[in-house]
């Protein structure tokens, strides 16, 4: 969970997965729709997806236990070599050195490192110079104090060196380099993407889809949704997808502001338009059971929803005739 998402967004999930899920058992023997569902907010639903997998693998190849070697650690999905290396260290007292975010930027700023650490041949600098550092019999204390240096002290912009425990050990603080430190290549812009969304509704219920996995959003239920493209009437898309389904819609409605959502490398804006249903198809047209559910307006929060998908049906209730 702490991968891409902060300690204060993690901690309420953790609890809470826990409840549901209290053993590796319990968690590979879960039905996958819960395992997103107790995730949803979190954003990265694949994380989710791989726990299972990763659960699953522990019951079927490792008897229950959890491996304690980086190796074994790294052939559970979804497991890289930052979290294998946390692991053993942490958790199993190994000689290991995680090398996260925070990490890699203490360990550039402490040697002076100048190299792009996008490159790989710089993250193997840097594992092995904080590997030589890992005090005997200690590499858990050692890996969990590097990352709180990074998040409190040492931390991107403006690191505060005059207050810094490693500041005496630092060349980049001897040499002044320490704010600029580490270098890394020109972000990309996001890429801008714009969307129509349907939010088809009859009495009551709204239609929900369900994202392909492996994807963006991958197995979670959202609004039916199309490219916007310039030109392109949002009312007509709204009513192509009613048709596509099978489905006769009256009532067409557009909510007056687009919802904006950042993702990793999108920037989404989504005109939602709200159609109501003249004639109800349980299972629409030309789709799976599985890909397309009517679910009752209050009680589409049971199923895994993204956090775009719950602004989406905010934007949807928002609205006077809803």
């Amino acid at each position: 969970m702490l991968q891409q998402t902060v300690v204060a967004t993690v901690i309420p999930y953790y609890q809470r997965f826990l409840r549901l899920f209290p053993s590796v058992q319990d968690l590979a023997a879960a039905d996958e729709a819960a395992v997103l569902h107790a995730w949803s907010g979190l954003g990265y639903y694949s994380r989710a997806r791989n726990l299972k997998r990763a659960a699953q693998m522990v019951v079927e190849q490792f008897g229950g236990q959890m491996p304690d070697t980086e190796e074994d650690l790294q052939r559970l999905p979804g497991v890289g070599p930052y979290t294998a290396s946390a692991v053993a260290a942490i958790a199993y007292g190994r000689v290991a050195f995680a090398l996260d975010g925070n990490a890699i930027r203490v360990m550039a700023r402490v040697i002076n490192h100048q190299g792009l650490i996008d490159d790989d041949a710089t993250k193997t600098r840097l594992r092995a110079c904080g590997l030589a550092l890992v005090p005997k019999g200690r590499s858990g204390d050692f890996a969990q104090a590097v990352m709180d240096l990074g998040a409190r002290i040492c931390v991107p912009k403006n690191p505060k060196c005059a207050v810094c425990p490693v500041a005496p050990l630092c060349v980049g603080f001897a040499q002044g380099t320490a704010k600029q430190l580490p270098r890394r290549k020109p972000r990309r812009p996001k890429k801008r993407v714009h969307l129509l969304c349907l939010a088809l509704l009859h009495k009551g219920q709204v239609l929900l889809q369900k994202r392909p996995a492996p994807g963006l959003l991958g197995g979670t239920w959202t609004l039916p949704s199309v490219p916007l493209g310039p030109g392109d009437q949002a009312t007509d898309l709204a009513a192509g997808i009613a048709t596509a389904f099978g489905i006769t819609v009256r009532a067409i409605t557009t909510c007056p502001a687009p919802v904006h959502h950042i993702f990793t490398h999108l920037d989404v804006w989504a005109d939602v338009v709200v159609a109501r249903a003249s004639r109800l198809r349980l299972v629409p047209q030309s789709a799976r059971p599985d890909e397309l559910r009517w679910v009752p307006c209050d009680a589409a929060s049971t199923l895994p929803l993204a956090s775009f998908t719950k602004k989406l049906l905010a934007c949807v209730e928002s609205l006077p005739s809803f």
